[in-house]
């Protein structure tokens, strides 16, 4: 991967006479940037790092996961290091790794040909609790590009005290929880084996084989935008009832949804209010990032190195909410998929052993662990 030496960023913005409204920041985009998103929370579950480099593939622009870097977060005070394993696309840390009030913290990346990047320390703040959750239901919640309509789902709101005589930046972040029964589906010729679906020999005239999860299980799913706040105008006060989070019907499934609220530091809230402006302005996550987001990280071997991307300490809350689905009428947004055939019928030649159910396996996007706050 070539190192970038030099990076250059235009921005033009017009303002048209008589329009209030700018025309979205251009930016050059440059193969071979790395991008890394690093966070350390004071809650177990919510730390975790994600690498991509800018790439350019058929035309399209992207970012391509780096999936063998060695991942560590060190404890300056304590010389304590940490380190992460890749699961999916996302490193994290061991399960009951947490950071603590008051304590300075900082990343360390080494990538597979030996290039370094490391953070700056951060240091761990006060957190803020929630103190009420809300969700209210709006047939016409936001315009999807997606879906190229309003589209239909809750509002999550929450309310919380800001601590007075301090400047205040808060993040959200979400992850919702929906249940599932249907563990896998896999198309005709292929058979649920060793993790996957594999290829077999045999004849069958069923689409697809439909696997049930042999334990309760739920999918989770992630926000897709950014939600930041500053209390300039609320210092001290009760915020109530603040927004701070869209969840579309994907499915008429009840769901229980964890509202996480990180406190930041001044120069964190910068770096994400700039992402958060790249990634409304150009649909999302997945958008392939500018070179206008150089937060706190650096080649240690190579100042004229740059690399995108931040490394942020929070201090955390979190509470959750059971949204009750049953009675909604609009239709879903996902295509449901209907249980297909089980093994074993007549005429299938099926490899063994036959297989009917699997197990829910544990990752980001899927649990068998009973979410807090859901109701049976």
């Amino acid at each position: 991967m070539q190192t970038i030496r030099t990076f250059r960023i235009f921005l033009s913005i017009f303002l048209l006479a008589g329009c209030s409204d700018p025309v979205a920041p251009e930016f050059e985009y440059i193969d071979g940037l790395v991008y890394i998103e690093g966070l350390a929370s004071t809650i177990t579950g919510l730390s975790k790092v994600t690498i991509t480099t800018s790439d350019t593939e058929f035309g399209i622009r992207k970012n391509t996961l780096i999936d063998d870097a060695q991942v560590s977060f060190r404890n300056v005070d304590t010389a304590e290091q940490v380190d992460l394993v890749l699961d999916t696309d996302t490193y994290i840390p061991p399960n009951d790794f947490v950071v603590l009030e008051g304590e300075t913290w900082e990343m360390q990346v080494l990538l597979s040909d030996g290039r370094q990047f490391q953070s700056t320390p951060e240091k761990v703040t006060v957190p803020v609790d929630i103190l009420e959750i809300n969700a209210t239901y709006d047939t016409e919640l936001f315009f999807s590009e997606a879906f190229e309509s309003f589209i239909p789902g809750h509002s999550v709101l929450i309310s919380f005290e800001d601590p007075s005589e301090m400047e205040n930046y808060y993040y959200w972040r979400f992850r919702s929880y929906e249940p599932i029964t249907i563990c896998a589906n896999c198309d005709e010729g292929t058979y649920f084996r060793n993790g996957i679906c594999e290829p077999h020999s045999g004849y069958t005239l069923v689409p697809y084989f439909s696997y049930l999860c042999d334990s309760k299980c739920w999918r989770i799913r992630y926000n897709a935008n950014i939600q930041i706040f500053t209390d300039d105008f609320v210092d001290g006060k009760l915020v109530n009832n603040l927004s701070i989070a869209n969840i579309p019907l994907y499915t008429k499934e009840n769901i229980v949804v964890e509202i996480q609220q990180f406190s930041l530091s001044s120069s964190a809230y910068k770096y994400y209010k700039t992402l958060k402006d790249i990634i409304d302005n150009s649909g999302g996550f997945n958008a392939p990032t500018p070179a206008a987001l150089i937060g706190n990280l650096y080649n240690p071997n190579d100042a004229n190195e740059v690399v995108l991307g931040r490394f942020t300490v929070a201090a955390s809350s979190t509470k959750s909410i059971f949204i009750d689905r049953s009675d909604i009428k609009e239709l879903r947004l996902e295509r449901y998929v209907p249980f297909g055939n089980s093994e074993g019928g007549p005429g299938f030649v099926v490899p063994d052993p036959l297989t009917l159910s699997i197990p829910c396996e544990e990752s980001l996007y899927r649990t068998s662990i009973r979410p807090e706050g859901w109701l049976d």
